[in-house]
């Protein structure tokens, strides 16, 4: 073709393609709304299946941590330091941590004189075990604060991050002179609830500064029918045993646990500690990143791709002869592929808003970091699904050819 032919030949200019890419939409040329539901299904059926799976990873996790999984226990006698043990809540990963040491005491209510209730000394920082100690992972968002909020008030404590810290004594009588903690059986004859005050049976009356519920579930028995009265953590006598909650759970923390001890223990009548986890009937491990990982769904992003490409190939490749006679008749190929690639894009921003009343669901479903996460993860679908047909419909017009009008017109 010489240059003065190149110079005679028409240019389309960009009203008019606008004005073209317009007509074919309003008129149904390009099929643009069923190509838009089309889309919007695929990205709702993968988005969907990989927010159920992702979902079903949470519930495991939630049912792991709420059943006592990642609660950490260092058992050594008369050997733990309570405030080293309450200090390793300031590890990263670490909700709450605190000593505990069994007394031969028993607290003997007004409304039951014939029936005491075993007490248990803790320190501040195991008030916020127990009180979390069927709460899941969900409880950073709100709902464990608000239980930690409500026993806190009780006794006058305050409340930072979510910790309970409630502000009791036990003097060296053993008299109760601030809140305790019951456990739910423990609190179901008096239907007691935090804040409330109980009678005892030799005149003095006691703060129930929290219900912590202890379901027999797997985990170590002697709780579900007790009364924990907080103590000093740096108090003169020695614990008997370290309890910490983490998740994610830190590295080393079985190694952590040992600083809580007082002391080595060396020789052969030296008590050594003994360390394990409260529950481990939901497993001994869970490595929920490695579940999320490797989850089957993890490659919807990618096969949302390949079907959108798949799909805007198909819908752009049926309008061949439609596209060749526009070739004939003139029009450069760039302004062609301008063309469709608007169409297609005007086609796939409809799937995505018809799709997104999915992702808004799961932000408000959720809070915080965890629904940024979430539907950072579940946007990739309509993306990959936008790109693909994309692609599709620009390789349907790239291998378009001119040449082949006849044989698309015999072939229609």
């Amino acid at each position: 073709m010489s240059d003065r032919t190149r110079m005679n030949r028409p240019r389309m200019r960009l009203a008019g393609m606008l004005g073209e890419a317009w007509r074919d939409l309003i008129t149904g040329t390009s099929h643009a709304c069923a190509l838009a539901v089309g889309l919007a299904c695929l990205m709702a059926l993968l988005a969907g299946a990989d927010w159920l799976t992702i979902a079903a990873i949470q519930k495991q996790t939630d049912e792991y941590v709420a059943s006592g999984g990642s609660t950490w226990i260092m058992e050594y006698n008369n050997r733990i330091d309570g405030a080293a043990c309450d200090r390793l809540a300031s590890l990263d990963g670490v909700q709450a941590a605190g000593a505990v040491r069994q007394t031969d005491r028993k607290m003997t209510f007004a409304a039951l004189p014939s029936t005491g209730v075993p007490v248990m000394e803790i320190t501040p920082g195991a008030a916020n075990v127990f009180m979390l100690s069927t709460t899941g992972t969900g409880w950073g968002s709100g709902a464990g604060v608000q239980a930690a909020s409500e026993s806190s008030a009780a006794t006058g404590a305050g409340v930072s991050a979510g910790t309970l810290a409630p502000r009791t004594s036990v003097d060296v009588a053993g008299t109760f002179t601030g809140g305790v903690l019951l456990s739910k059986e423990a609190a179901a004859p008096f239907a007691v609830s935090t804040g409330q005050t109980l009678a005892l049976k030799d005149g003095r009356n006691v703060t129930v500064a929290g219900v912590f519920d202890w379901p027999d579930d797997g985990r170590k028995s002697g709780f579900s029918y007790a009364a924990l009265t907080p103590v000093p953590a740096d108090s003169e006598a020695a614990f008997n045993q370290c309890w910490v909650r983490a998740w994610p759970e830190t590295e080393n923390l079985e190694s952590l646990l040992r600083l809580a001890g007082e002391g080595t223990a060396t020789g052969t009548e030296a008590e050594r500690p003994q360390i394990y986890k409260l529950n481990t009937s939901k497993g001994s491990v869970l490595d929920s990143t490695a579940l999320f990982e490797m989850r089957l769904t993890v490659y919807a992003p990618w096969i949302a791709l390949a079907a959108a490409l798949v799909l805007g190939y198909i819908a752009t490749r049926m309008r061949k002869l439609e596209m060749a006679s526009a070739l004939h008749c003139g029009v450069p190929k760039t302004a062609l592929l301008m063309q469709i690639a608007l169409e297609t894009l005007v086609w796939a921003v409809a799937g995505v808003l018809l799709a997104s009343p999915l992702l808004a669901w799961v932000w408000l479903e959720n809070r915080g970091d965890e629904a940024a996460a979430l539907t950072d993860t579940l946007l990739r679908v309509p993306v990959a699904a936008v790109v693909g047909v994309m692609l599709g419909a620009c390789v349907a017009v790239l291998l378009t050819r001119e040449s082949h009008l006849l044989k698309y017109f015999k072939n229609r």
